[in-house]
């Protein structure tokens, strides 16, 4: 187990990289804060410290000349993040690769949730480009912050660091995905933002670990009558729905299946080696292709019997699971 650091040791995750465009941090209460307007970069940048081993941190940083940004890492953290493609791009070079890769809509429509291990200590120089917007919100954890939960909870923390290195099940991905947008800097300056932001990131990190953990005991059960069985019985329920023209969700089929979330989740992903979520999503658009091809419905019929509420919500899956609107698909393959 590797020795407790010091509370200031987790600054150096973020103060030398913020000082090379010139970012003063201050101390502002709960929030440490620091903005830049000059020759050199364009931005701003929060930190929320939780505890010695764990903090969250946003900014936006935009180089106002091409740059080589000195990336120094003293140990290994793991690390959760929503980050822009110029951010994404760049994480090769200083030793980072992505997983769990999860593309955004909203605000930030070239965003994407992630994880990582940076496990690369030393020094890397990552190349910065002049005009592009470098924007990571992102939850950081030192393997500290591991070691304490599993000391107080043995067991059930048992390999939860090294799991952000790895793919998570679709529960947990969304678990990361909701924690990351609920955090903010107006949040954390507002009354009980500190409480706020560790409740926010606690209840993450207690998902993934009850993710890493179904997942876990799944693989064990792999390939027995009754993990086949009910992976069998998940994949029968969506092809009755979309027969039906109904749209059911996991927490609906894990309900009528008489389970629970993570175990069908992790169960389906160990017999099948597709996520459950994946498969409903392909098997519905594999459904409105042969509808395309086979039948005169409109789109707009097809969109309502696969469940859509709106066609311009069908529309758009549909596009982004073919490269091509339904129309162009349709005249393409009858």
């Amino acid at each position: 187990m590797q020795m407790r650091r010091a509370p200031s040791d987790i600054t150096e995750l973020y103060a030398p990289q913020f000082e090379q465009f010139g970012i003063e941090l201050k101390d502002r209460g709960t929030v440490i804060t620091g903005e830049v307007a000059s020759d050199q970069a364009h931005g701003r940048a929060w930190v929320v410290p939780l505890s010695p081993t764990c903090l969250v941190m946003e900014h936006f940083i935009t180089p106002a000349r091409d740059m080589r940004l000195l990336e120094r890492t003293p140990e290994p953290y793991a690390c959760v993040s929503e980050v822009s493609v110029p951010t994404l791009t760049c994480m090769p070079d200083a030793g980072i690769t992505p997983t769990n890769l999860m593309p955004l809509r909203g605000s930030w429509p070239s965003n994407a949730v992630c994880s990582f291990i940076q496990d690369n200590c030393g020094e890397e120089l990552s190349p910065l480009f002049a005009g592009q917007l470098y924007h990571s919100r992102s939850v950081l954890f030192l393997p500290g912050f591991f070691e304490e939960l599993e000391g107080r909870y043995p067991t059930e923390f048992t390999g939860l660091f090294e799991a952000f290195a790895e793919p998570w099940c679709d529960e947990a991905v969304s678990a990361i995905y909701h924690a990351l947008r609920r955090v903010s800097e107006e949040r954390a300056r507002s009354a009980g933002g500190h409480v706020f932001m560790r409740g926010v990131v606690d209840t993450m990190v207690a998902e993934l670990a009850c993710s890493h953990a179904a997942c876990g005991r799944a693989l064990r059960a792999a390939g027995t009558r009754a993990s086949a069985g009910l992976a069998g019985e998940a994949a029968a329920a969506v092809e009755r729905a979309l027969d039906a023209g109904q749209r059911v969700g996991i927490d609906e089929l894990a309900a009528s299946l008489y389970t629970s979330r993570s175990r069908l989740c992790a169960v389906f992903k160990a017999e099948t080696g597709e996520s459950l979520g994946a498969y409903m999503r392909r098997r519905r658009m594999e459904r409105a292709q042969d509808l395309l091809a086979d039948s005169s419905l409109s789109i707009a019929q097809i969109a309502e019997l696969l469940g859509f509420s709106q066609q311009a919500a069908f529309a758009q899956a549909f596009k982004a699971a073919n490269g091509c609107s339904a129309t162009v698909w349709r005249g393409r393959h009858r």
